[in-house]
C-alpha cells in the first residue's frame, strides 16, 4: 500500500496535469529539462550546511566534466573516504543543483566527502557518453586523489536511477580491466536491465510517477536506434560473473518500475558472495530519495544509505 505522503504527492501531480501542466514526455527534451530541473531543485529539502563546498572541472573524454565537492561538518580536511556521486534523471535531465541537498545530507550523515559529477546528457550526448564520463570521472579522481582531498583506498561510487546504473557499470568496468576500483557502491533504485520487461515494469507502467511513457521519452533520447540492449553498459545485470565487485548498498522502492531489476542486482551480488545490504521502501515511488521536501521516507533513506557507507568506512 502506498504511504499517505506518497499518495498525496501523486494526487498533487495529477491535479497539476488536469489544471494544464504538460507532462514531461510531451515536451521537447531541451524544454522539458529546463522546467523539470527547476522543479527537482525545489523538491529537495532545504540544503543543510556543510563544512565546505568546492566547484571545479577536469578534462573528460569530450570536454570538461564539472563537479562539486562537499566536505562534511565536523570532519577535518585531509584524505577523506569519498563518495563519487552520479545524479539521476534518465540520462536526460538532472544536474549538480538538482541533487545538492541530497549530497549535502549524505556527506554529513556519513562523515564522508561527496563529489557530485555533472556528466554529459542526452539527446545531445547519447549512449555511451554519460557512461564514458562516469568512468572517466572515477579514474581521474582515483588517480589524483590527493588533489581532491580523497583517500584513494576509500573511494565509493553511487547514484540514483540513471546514476545508480553508471555506478554499477563503473564497478564492473574497473574489475574487468583489472584496475583499482571502488571500495563500495551505493545503488539507489538503479536501472540494471534494459533488455526486457519485469513484473514491476509492467505493474507500475501508469500512475506512479515513472511511467512507461516517461521512460520511453528518456530512452528515445538516450539510446540510438539499433543499439544492442544486452550491452553490459545498458544492462549490467546480464554480466556473467559478479565476483570481485565491491560491497554494496542497494535500495529500491515498492511502487517503482525499476524495483525488480534493482532487487535482482542485489541478489546477484549476494549470490556471488559480495557483502550487500538490500533495502526496499515498500510504500513509495521512484525518485523518493531526492523528493525530500515532500516525502520523509526520502530523508530516512538518505540517512540509511549514508549510515551503511559510513559504517563500512568506519567514520
Amino acid at each position: 500500500m502506498l504511504d499517505a505522503e506518497t499518495r498525496m504527492l501523486l494526487d498533487l501531480m495529477e491535479a497539476a496535469t488536469k489544471a494544464g501542466r504538460p507532462k514531461l514526455e510531451t515536451l521537447p527534451h531541451a524544454i522539458g529539462r529546463k522546467s523539470v530541473d527547476k522543479m527537482s531543485e525545489d523538491s529537495e529539502a532545504d540544503p543543510p550546511e556543510v563544512a565546505e563546498t568546492i566547484d571545479g572541472a577536469f578534462a573528460g573524454p569530450a570536454g570538461e566534466i564539472k563537479y562539486r565537492r562537499y566536505r562534511p561538518l565536523g570532519v577535518e580536511a585531509g584524505s577523506l573516504p569519498t563518495l563519487i556521486y552520479y545524479h539521476g534523471g534518465g540520462f536526460v535531465i538532472g544536474t549538480i543543483e538538482t541533487h545538492d541537498s541530497t549530497c549535502r545530507r549524505v556527506a554529513n550523515r556519513s562523515r564522508c566527502q561527496v563529489i557530485s559529477i555533472d556528466y554529459r546528457l542526452s539527446p545531445e550526448h547519447p549512449f555511451p557518453a554519460p557512461i564514458d564520463d562516469g568512468i572517466a570521472a572515477f579514474r581521474h579522481i582515483r588517480d589524483n586523489a590527493a588533489a581532491f582531498g580523497a583517500d584513494a583506498a576509500r573511494l565509493a561510487v553511487g547514484g540514483d536511477s540513471a546514476g545508480g546504473a553508471i555506478a554499477a557499470v563503473v564497478c564492473q568496468t574497473m574489475r574487468d580491466a583489472q584496475e583499482a576500483g571502488p571500495a563500495f557502491q551505493m545503488l539507489i533504485y538503479p536501472a540494471t536491465d534494459s533488455s526486457r520487461d519485469t513484473g514491476s515494469r509492467r505493474a507500475f507502467a501508469e500512475g506512479y510517477f515513472l511511467t512507461k511513457n516517461l521512460m520511453d521519452w528518456f530512452w528515445d533520447a538516450y539510446v540510438p536506434a539499433g543499439t544492442d540492449l544486452t550491452d553490459l553498459r545498458l544492462s549490467p545485470l546480464l554480466a556473467r560473473d559478479f565476483t570481485g565487485l565491491p560491497p554494496a548498498f542497494v535500495l529500491t522502492a515498492g511502487f517503482d518500475r525499476l524495483r525488480d531489476e534493482g532487487r535482482a542486482y542485489a541478489n546477484r551480488l549476494i549470490d556471488a558472495g559480495v557483502k550487500t545490504t538490500y533495502v526496499n521502501y515498500p510504500g513509495t515511488i521512484h525518485g523518493f530519495f531526492t523528493l525530500t521536501r515532500f516525502l520523509k521516507q526520502g530523508l530516512k533513506a538518505n540517512d540509511e544509505a549514508a549510515a551503511v557507507m559510513g559504517a563500512f568506512f568506519g567514520t
